[in-house]
């Protein structure tokens, strides 16, 4: 069609009019992407990965393979393109699994001549907070009373009885009651002290089961649970601060000392046998140990205790589940955000399946929605999904992806990632890591966040110096490692959390959508900006890349950010 003069003012008033229509165009698209989050289908999803079917999706494992097949034929559906050089979804890495080999490990009491052997897995098992040495060790036995608790005699570091060659047993009160999942502070702790029973010389620790553990045993007619006492190590990963470990993973089995500390925990028949007296008197100790009186320490004469472990090592592999939207922009589509969460959770722990629901199959699903929502709008710069596994074994997916990129990491702007977003207050969100690089990248979620679902951002973890060490417990982490901004939406724990209890109709949807509407608009305004994310908080990292991982944030100085009631 021909314009004469005539028509001008009406082809300028046109042109203006669509230049509005442009401009009004990535907010109207955004809005139908918004649409697209959905709490129905996160439930739809969520319903199926977090089945007891999937025995709680440890890594390695079918199960764990499973879901991961199926987050990777649902992302194709949805339109997500392959970006791995194979051209499929599944970034597999390989895992070296040990076992426990029964035919040579024993925990065997010698008392006057006579020896009885108590037997793996039906009555001892290496502690879940060892670190996976292998070997023989024996001396006599020293019972200390209580692990944790208030000081008592035997405890104090300067009344340690003499531990040179020797083989500490002690009562459990570091588990939770009726779970068998101890808190991170009991564990911290624990694990503190069998370090201290170490550098005194003992060879050796017996920790005796808390008496709910006990009860479930019986109750069940079971032993402890063989995959609890598996240990991996993942060959093409590393975790470390720049010393050379050629291995890594949690947890981790370390070059052997030569004299192995060997930790195991042990059942109440065994443990009555090694005191010289009978179960009920067990049971009583614990019940003085809980009320709060001290359970005093004693050497145990004329018995000996040797303890063996070894492994029996085969081989598996893993995958993360990766896929991508193109950018919109010819230019910048060679530059991407990143946004992950981690599939994989736990093995069952004594007979119990723990589904992780919200640990972390609220991240997981939410992925999807997000992944529908940028189908229907892209950025100017290419998304990046991962759903990362073995984040359970030590963040090792993440780890894994970011040395092992398809993309350079140079060019990745920021990442995003969601783990547990579905419990708590339905108006808070925690962020961890947000500030750590960028100031750009706070801002952008602050900016989300003011336009749309108006949550109360939460800084109380943010800190690297926490006690509760949340900075360094998902999968943000290698990101931030590398140089890459990166944070962690976060709901927080709950008594649910590890647990078998960690169930999806504790989970709250609502809560799950707006969450992932905040991820969806932070990312967009990430994608759409003019360049990557600028690197301006910390001197000491001012580009992306591998040579950020010498970086050692366990002594990272405490921001001014941070604040002591963790809002801002």
């Amino acid at each position: 069609m021909k314009l004469g003069k005539a028509t001008a003012p009406i082809k300028t008033a046109a042109l203006a009019a669509a230049l509005v229509l442009a401009a009004a165009a990535p907010v109207s698209a955004q809005s139908r992407g918004l649409k697209l989050i959905r709490s129905s289908d996160m439930r739809k999803h969520l319903e199926f990965l977090a089945a007891p079917e999937f025995a709680g999706r440890p890594a390695p494992s079918p199960e764990v393979d499973i879901a991961s097949l199926y987050v990777a034929l649902e992302a194709r559906r949805i339109g997500l393109k392959p970006l791995l050089p194979d051209g499929t979804y599944l970034q597999y890495f390989p895992v070296e699994v040990m076992s426990i080999a029964p035919e040579k490990s024993r925990l065997r009491l010698i008392t006057e001549g006579r020896q009885v052997v108590f037997d793996f897995p039906r009555s001892f098992c290496p502690a879940a907070r060892s670190s996976g040495e292998t070997g023989a060790v024996s001396g006599p036995p020293v019972f200390l009373g209580t692990l944790l608790g208030p000081p008592v005699e035997g405890w104090t570091g300067l009344s340690l009885p003499d531990l040179k060659g020797k083989v500490a047993v002690v009562l459990d009160v570091a588990q939770s009651a009726g779970q068998g999942q101890a808190s991170t502070a009991a564990r911290a702790l624990a694990g503190a002290r069998s370090r201290l029973l170490r550098d005194r010389g003992a060879v050796g620790l017996v920790t005796i089961i808390t008496l709910e553990r006990e009860t479930n045993f019986e109750i069940k007619g079971t032993g402890f649970d063989v995959a609890m006492s598996q240990r991996t190590r993942f060959p093409d990963v590393r975790t470390d601060y720049g010393e050379p470990a050629p291995s890594a993973g949690t947890p981790h089995v370390p070059a052997q000392p030569a004299a192995p500390f060997l930790w195991v925990d042990a059942r109440h028949e065994a443990g009555a046998a090694i005191l010289g007296i009978t179960r009920a008197e067990i049971e009583a100790m614990y019940g003085s140990a809980a009320s709060g009186e001290p359970v005093p320490a004693r050497v145990l004469d004329g018995r000996m205790l040797e303890i063996a472990i070894y492994y029996n090592t085969s081989r598996s592999k893993t995958p993360n589940v990766v896929g991508w939207v193109e950018g919109a922009d010819r230019r910048l589509k060679g530059e991407y955000v990143v946004i992950g969460s981690h599939q994989d959770h736990l093995p069952p722990r004594e007979g119990r399946v723990l589904p992780g629901a919200d640990d972390n199959g609220s991240g997981t699903v939410a992925m999807l929605s997000l992944a529908r929502a940028f189908i229907e709008q892209r950025p100017k710069r290419s998304v990046i999904f991962v759903w990362h596994t073995a984040e359970e074994k030590g963040l090792v997916g993440a780890y894994y992806f970011v040395q092992h990129c398809p993309v350079p990491v140079e060019k990745i702007s920021a990442n995003l990632n969601l783990d547990m977003v579905s419990r708590n207050d339905p108006g808070m969100i925690y962020l961890i890591g947000s500030d750590k690089l960028s100031t750009g990248l706070d801002a952008a979620i602050h900016a989300a966040n003011e336009k749309s679902v108006r949550l109360r951002l939460d800084y109380t973890y943010e800190s690297p110096a926490h006690p509760d060490s949340f900075f360094f417990r998902s999968d943000q982490l290698p990101y931030i490692r590398y140089g890459i901004p990166g944070v962690w939406f976060f709901s927080g724990t709950t008594p649910d959390y590890h647990q078998e209890t960690d169930l999806i109709e504790r989970c709250d949807f609502a809560k799950m959508e707006k969450v992932t509407k905040l991820v969806y608009l932070t990312a967009m305004d990430i994608g759409n900006r003019p360049s990557l994310l600028k690197l301006d908080v910390n001197p000491e990292i001012t580009e992306r890349g591998a040579g950020n991982m010498k970086y050692d944030w366990r002594k990272h100085p405490q921001s001014g950010k941070d604040t002591k009631d963790g809002r801002r």
